[in-house]
């Protein structure tokens, strides 16, 4: 009986599972060594003072600026500034609380003010998909914290029922022009659990689609359509702290899904449900019907993809939420550990049913 380990907020779970009930467990492909990381970051000419903007507490990112504190330490010609979003302040300051130098807390609506006041102005993001633009990572990030119109814009006129992820759609395009008009750089990551399979820098625009390249080349292809997915929310700390932060995740393999199929999500959420529209809705300040009105709020895309998929999907969690939120409040099946999860499944499907688990639904994604 395999045994499969599963990220679950700060520590792991495991599934135990007969061979015969696995349809297929998703391999993490080779890695880059920490000399390799340290290489490619030193052969970079970057201008003696540069400011750094981490998008994510992700080890990737940590790693890589970590690294580039290293080499900044070591090189009297090259000195760094580090500042980011106030969500992940904290957690930077943290990481680097040996750091000499202060870290800039930077309000999103004032990041585009600051940047230009700035050289040398590079972001350091993780890309991987997103149900909403396609892909995740600096476009998409920018565009969501600093093209409020745009953003506006693309969910008033955009078809969105249904995820899109790992496709170059409209709401892609959109932040690409966004943030090509910004002439920025960056150094775009793919990763998993077990480190950094991917690393581009240049002008945002090539080194996102330089990434999009890497992580599209380590898609699993499957065949047909399948009745029972249990994904984690990754292994990313971040991921898991809030709902908002991990239902991207879940809406990223129900493409794979057949009607009626079922995919369950693990997502510890020890931050609670997390800010925007999620808790706006389940604290009865924001209704259904109000999804395509007015501003667009943060994380309003999960309203309407519940909407549109809960009544064709069997969706569900294991969490630390109460069932009140996650069931009656969100319609998910709730669950309280991933062997309730395998028990319902082999139940409903019966006990020779296959079953799909996908520990990096960011990373890998799930196509017919």
């Amino acid at each position: 009986m395999p045994e499969l380990w599963l990220g679950y907020g700060t520590t792991n779970v495991v599934l135990d599972i007969k061979q015969e009930n696995l349809s297929h467990f998703v391999p993490t492909p080779h890695i880059f060594s920490k000399e390799y990381l340290y290489n490619f970051l030193s052969n970079i000419n970057f201008l003696k003072k540069t400011l750094f903007i981490p998008l994510s507490a992700s080890k990737a990112v940590i790693k890589i600026l970590s690294l580039l504190v290293d080499i900044s330490n070591s090189n009297p010609d090259f000195e760094i500034e580090i500042g980011t979003y106030p969500i992940i302040f904290q957690l930077i300051r943290t990481y680097f609380s040996n750091y000499k130098k202060p870290i800039t807390q930077i309000e999103k609506q004032d990041l585009l003010d600051k940047i230009k006041k700035y050289n040398s102005v590079i972001f350091i993001s993780r890309v991987y998909h997103d149900p909403l633009f396609g892909f995740h990572g600096t476009p998409s990030i920018l565009m969501r914290n600093s093209g409020n119109n745009l953003m506006n814009q693309l969910f008033s006129s955009s078809s969105m029922e249904f995820p899109k992820p790992g496709e170059v759609a409209e709401p892609l395009k959109m932040a690409l022009e966004f943030c090509n008009k910004l002439n920025i750089y960056s150094i775009d990551l793919v990763s998993y659990n077990s480190g950094i399979v991917g690393i581009h820098y240049g002008n945002t625009i090539s080194s996102f689609q330089k990434s999009i390249s890497s992580l599209n080349s380590m898609v699993t292809l499957y065949d047909g359509e399948n009745r029972a997915i249990i994904a984690s929310s990754g292994y990313e700390y971040e991921n898991h702290l809030t709902l908002s932060n991990s239902l991207n995740f879940l809406w990223n393999i129900v493409p794979l899904l057949r009607k009626n199929g079922s995919a369950v999500l693990l997502s510890e959420s020890s931050g609670g449900i997390g800010e925007g529209a999620l808790k706006m809705y389940i604290e009865g300040r924001l209704s259904m019907n109000e999804i395509k009105k007015g501003n667009y709020i943060n994380g309003l895309e999960h309203l309407l993809f519940l909407k549109c998929l809960r009544d064709e999907y069997n969706l569900g969690i294991v969490s630390s939420l109460p069932f009140y939120y996650t069931r009656k409040k969100l319609g998910l099946t709730s669950f309280n550990n991933v062997k309730q999860v395998l028990e319902n499944f082999l139940s409903k499907y019966g006990r020779n049913s296959k079953v799909i688990v996908c520990p990096d639904p960011d990373s890998t994604l799930l196509r017919k």
